[in-house]
């Protein structure tokens, strides 16, 4: 069965004997999305789950711990999705493409998960091994595809390196745009203070693979395949 923007991260959240590592992470990620990363404490996860006050503290240190956790969870929930919906078959732009609708997708179906993960609530980063390895593994394979596409020449010829930086930026920027309802209110204010509508209407579907297009574009080789 494939993965979906929608799936690829969630977990059962119900708690069995042996999982409750697993179910506090789940019920963590519950009380982000009501009242965000800030106010989530270990004792209240706890009281989430069923469990005694001092129970989450066998698994993790402290409230910072388990937000390391949780981001070192979303990185692979992230490279693994990417994985899945990207055709190995494909030539170097195409495959570009279908990661970045990816990465968006999962963005926007997962913006707690999101926030944490590229966010400043994760004090220490470099402390935690686990979660620096999986956030190069995800990079990596962004890095791999554009870099296989310089060698191809479908891509400019420039520093790999330099390219991933635009296209993060790129992905990055507009995943925020969407998951903060930033893009929706400068459409908005597009459509009150002038009378060109011809992205009026657009899904966000369609806005998200318009956006990808110009990226790859923007890297791609004249008169290179797309």
């Amino acid at each position: 069965m494939s993965q979906t923007a929608e799936s690829c991260s969630q977990h059962n959240n119900s708690y069995h004997h042996g999982n409750l590592r697993q179910a506090l992470l789940d019920a963590a990620v519950e009380a982000i999305r009501e009242s965000g990363p800030e106010n989530l404490s270990l004792r209240a996860i706890a009281r989430r789950v069923g469990v005694s006050q001092t129970a989450p503290y066998r698994h993790f240190a402290d409230k910072n711990d388990l937000l390391a956790e949780l981001a070192r969870q979303g990185f692979d929930d992230i490279t693994a999705f990417l994985s899945q919906q990207t055709e190995s078959r494909a030539g170097p732009a195409e495959r570009l493409q279908q990661a970045a609708t990816a990465y968006l997708r999962y963005a926007i179906h997962n913006p707690e998960k999101y926030r944490l993960i590229f966010g400043n609530h994760v004090a220490r980063r470099t402390d935690y091994k686990d979660l620096v390895a999986s956030g190069r593994r995800c990079s990596a394979l962004f890095q791999d595809l554009i870099s296989s596409g310089v060698r191809s020449g479908d891509f400019i010829n420039s520093d790999p390196v330099i390219l991933f930086n635009h296209c993060l930026s790129s992905i990055h920027g507009f995943a925020f745009l969407c998951i903060d309802g930033t893009l929706d209110r400068l459409e908005q204010a597009r459509d009150e203070s002038t009378s060109d509508h011809s992205s009026h209407g657009m899904s966000q579907q369609d806005m998200i693979a318009a956006h990808v297009e110009m990226m790859v574009r923007s890297i791609s080789r004249p008169g290179a395949p797309d």
